[in-house]
């Protein structure tokens, strides 16, 4: 019977610290959102440098739907990669989390430059435009850098550990299958993209 508490409450803390890890990688991404929305406001042109494989208003209308599909997922897999790699290593805790702010930099200059180009009148249409797609692929990738820091955390202990790499295989495999799934979310998240673009492009543009 104690040993089934014991197991429960373990259970629990590992429950309880995902859903902070998550929260708080949430609270990251959004702050990233915000400073790209700051730096845009602050200096426009250079900011634009900050968009990270995101795309301007008068772009996106100038793109066929496949290549826009294209690019979208190609731009969230380039940082799904880049986490991917960082939680292989055992000090990557903090790339991990640059990656994340800079791509919610990238989000947040994105959408604050439709935004200027379209005005407060067609707020809601912008909105549509960019949020669904965005938002889907941001949560995939906050779900990616949290695998990827239970990962860099795991190898860390086995690095101070003097008892090796037991159940890291198992580790690893877990974590390739789970990064499969979030690169399908990205596809996802790419596609409604894709769809809100045909949506909506034409009435902003």
């Amino acid at each position: 019977m104690m040993m089934q508490t014991s197991i429960e409450r373990v259970e629990g803390e590992k429950t309880v610290y995902r859903r902070g890890s998550f929260a708080f990688l949430c609270g990251a991404a959004i702050v990233g959102v915000l400073l790209g929305a700051m730096c845009f406001c602050l200096n426009s042109e250079q900011a634009g440098r900050l968009m990270f494989f995101g795309t301007s208003l008068g772009e996106r209308a100038a793109m066929d739907y496949g290549r826009l599909m294209a690019g979208s997922l190609l731009g969230s897999t380039a940082f799904l990669l880049g986490l991917a790699l960082a939680g292989f290593c055992a000090l990557g805790q903090p790339f991990e989390l640059a990656l994340l702010v800079l791509r919610g930099m990238g989000l947040g200059c994105m959408l604050t430059e439709v935004y200027s180009a379209v005005g407060k009148s067609n707020v809601l249409y912008a909105a549509g435009l960019l949020l669904p797609g965005a938002i889907i692929s941001l949560l995939g990738l906050v779900a990616a850098a949290r695998e990827a820091l239970c990962l860099s955390n795991i190898y860390l202990r086995v690095t101070l550990s003097s008892r090796g790499g037991e159940g890291l295989v198992a580790a690893v495999k877990l974590y390739g299958a789970k990064l499969l799934v979030i690169e399908a979310i990205l596809a996802l998240a790419a596609g409604v993209d894709t769809i809100c673009s045909y949506l909506f492009i034409g009435r902003l543009v």
